[in-house]
């Protein structure tokens, strides 16, 4: 493992020596260093998390043993962290550092509000397509690297994360400071059930008033599929998150990011998608080989590709605690025309050769 992160930011030192001096800009840097950063959160941090814990256990002295005793005291009375809400948006100063909106300047990533969000409203931000690795949304809703919270002043941006992250130690603190929370059911509906009154406890204690669940829809299904240019989404059969905004009266918000699928590329074939596909069942996990900037013929360092993501209108939803299969089916065929109409009327602008561009949904 230290092997694979050492050649992994050797690819950074090889990047500066081939760009000539004169052209040095510390911006630019700092840009390739956030993309970086953000690549070895998503693929190497959890392992050194692990890492760095064993070796706490096998290899540390009294002190250290004392202190992971009471880190998994504080690990079992904070277990439910993820589902219950009480952490609400995380920590405004580790979302707010710098070098996230260093990270969102390097694709670039931009946000587009196309109407407003009352705050006295939980909203779920249904995102397509899932790309690679969410680049998108982690520089939009993760982080505050394209000024979210100065676009929708009140509302808290909490991103839906697989549930093991909130089990590996250390590593589940930075996400629960990103203000991310559980794929599972119980605590969607808990955030989108969460009041929005500002005399509520966590209300007066953050100073937020509502919740925008941000759910890459597609998952993993969708990042096995994801490549360069196509814009094919797994959608038809993804019905659990409307039940959940029916169940709540949330409204429910299509979001397009034009330009993820292109910051990575992947290596595939009839027999890694084979071993994808049962891994993936195993553990929900997808093992994509992905393709980047480096200086490997795969690499960690994304393209530098536009990523623009728009926020359509909410979809407002009446309140039904028993919704029918049909009340679901039809909010889902409604959000699924909803979604089309936005890529149609906002792809001219993001998206070269837009006319030959089309949204395939399975």
């Amino acid at each position: 493992m230290l092997l694979i992160i050492q050649q992994y930011f050797k690819s950074i030192l090889i990047s500066f020596k081939q760009r000539p001096l004169n052209t040095f800009a510390i911006d630019r840097y700092m840009e390739l260093f956030g993309a970086l950063l953000f690549g070895y959160i998503v693929f190497f941090i959890e392992l050194t998390c692990a890492y760095l814990f064993y070796r706490m256990i096998f290899y540390g002295g009294p002190l250290t043993h004392l202190f992971l005793a009471g880190y998994i005291i504080f690990m079992i009375i904070d277990r439910k962290a993820d589902r219950d809400c009480s952490r609400g948006q995380g920590s405004d100063w580790i979302r707010n550092m710098k070098i996230f909106k260093y990270t969102s300047n390097y694709y670039p990533v931009k946000l587009i509000k196309t109407a407003n969000l009352p705050v006295d409203k939980n909203y779920l931000f249904a995102v397509f397509p899932h790309g690679v690795i969410c680049c998108g949304c982690y520089c939009n809703f993760v982080t505050n690297g394209t000024n979210f919270h100065q676009l929708f002043p009140g509302i808290r941006s909490r991103m839906v994360s697989l549930t093991y992250h909130f089990y590996i130690p250390f590593y589940r603190e930075l996400v629960l400071a990103w203000g991310a929370m559980s794929a599972k059911y119980e605590s969607i509906k808990n955030a989108l059930g969460q009041s929005t009154d500002e005399n509520a406890p966590l209300n007066i204690k953050d100073g937020y008033r509502s919740n925008a669940v941000i759910l890459s829809v597609g998952g993993a299904q969708e990042a096995m599929k994801s490549k360069p240019g196509e814009y094919k989404i797994y959608l038809k059969k993804r019905k659990g998150f409307v039940k959940a905004v029916l169940e709540t009266g949330a409204s429910l918000v299509p979001v397009f990011s034009f330009g993820e699928v292109d910051v990575y590329d992947q290596i595939d074939g009839p027999k890694i998608r084979k071993f994808q596909v049962i891994l993936k069942r195993l553990t929900t996990i997808a093992p994509i080989i992905f393709v980047g900037r480096s200086f490997l013929p795969v690499g960690g360092i994304p393209y530098r590709k536009p990523i623009n993501t728009v926020i359509g209108a909410p979809i407002e939803v009446t309140k039904n605690p028993t919704p029918s299969q049909s009340d679901i089916d039809n909010l889902h065929d409604r959000f699924m025309g909803e979604l089309e109409k936005l890529f149609e009327e906002h792809k001219g602008k993001y998206l070269k050769n837009a006319k030959d561009v089309n949204l395939i949904i399975e």
